[in-house]
């Protein structure tokens, strides 16, 4: 999955496998995760699923072909049944 920095003073994007992660100091069950690129924990968002495309996610549409997240610009049509 396609994910970016939503720090503004960083310009890091990439693949979730590439983010930083530990175990939460605060719950030793949960995991915390960070920017590899500035090291800002939980500043990681998920994007457009449009090659090319690096916006934040700002919606989820099931399709015929899959379900789609995207930004607001490449919102999948709706479809005439």
């Amino acid at each position: 999955m396609k994910v970016r920095c939503d720090n503004h003073r960083c310009t890091w994007h990439g693949q979730d496998s590439e983010q930083l992660s530990a175990v939460n100091p605060f719950d030793a069950g949960d995991k915390i995760y960070a920017c590899p690129e500035c090291k800002e924990i939980g500043s990681v968002v998920v994007a457009c699923d449009e090659p090319d495309c690096w916006r934040a996610v700002s919606c989820g549409t099931p399709t015929l072909t899959g379900y789609r997240t995207t930004c607001g610009e490449h919102r999948p049509k709706e479809q005439k049944t």
